[in-house]
């Protein structure tokens, strides 16, 4: 009952209020907005979800962006090995990827031709094979490790000693 009390007397406030809408007026009409802006780049979690699954245009294009020129080559074995998988010549792609690697001196290249290759070579059972493409690629690229680190050794010592003090 107290609740009844309280209730009619705020409705009467209500329905009395200058903000009651009565049924005569005109609709509000909505004020022109002004332009809007473009939402903003996505952010967050939603970013985070993007980059775990990309796309493999979107791998290459960032792997491009990362790594340099080579990865324009990438994208095109990438797209020549799906029309011949397509067309059901994927076995003529064993010749393409040996002509990248007599050809082409990136490492980042060649380890992908390599590890391409190898998973061709690998499929109909010829493990040998695939196994012995692999350790080729390990051995070069341990041998491109060793020179940058060498590299990377000369450099140090050259800045450590035009920069060390020297005793008068």
């Amino acid at each position: 009952m107290a609740t009844r009390l309280l209730l009619a007397p705020a409705l009467a406030l209500l329905l009395t209020s200058p903000l009651a809408i009565s049924q005569d007026a005109p609709a509000a009409t909505p004020a022109p907005q002004a332009r809007t802006l473009p939402a903003p780049a996505p952010t967050g979690e939603h970013m985070q979800r993007m980059h775990k699954e990309p796309r493999m245009g979107e791998r290459i294009h960032r792997m491009r962006m990362e790594h340099g020129p080579g990865m324009g080559a990438m994208a095109d074995l990438h797209s020549l090995e799906r029309l011949y998988r397509e067309a059901g010549r994927e076995k003529d792609m064993a010749g393409i990827y040996n002509e990248v690697l007599a050809k082409s001196q990136d490492p980042h290249l060649r380890t992908y031709v390599y590890h391409r290759l190898a998973r061709l070579q690998a499929q109909p059972a010829n493990v040998d094979q695939a196994i012995a493409t692999l350790r080729k690629s390990l051995s070069e690229n341990l041998a491109n490790e060793a020179k940058m680190r060498a590299e990377r050794e000369r450099m140090r010592a050259q800045w450590q000693q035009k920069n060390t003090p020297t005793a008068r």
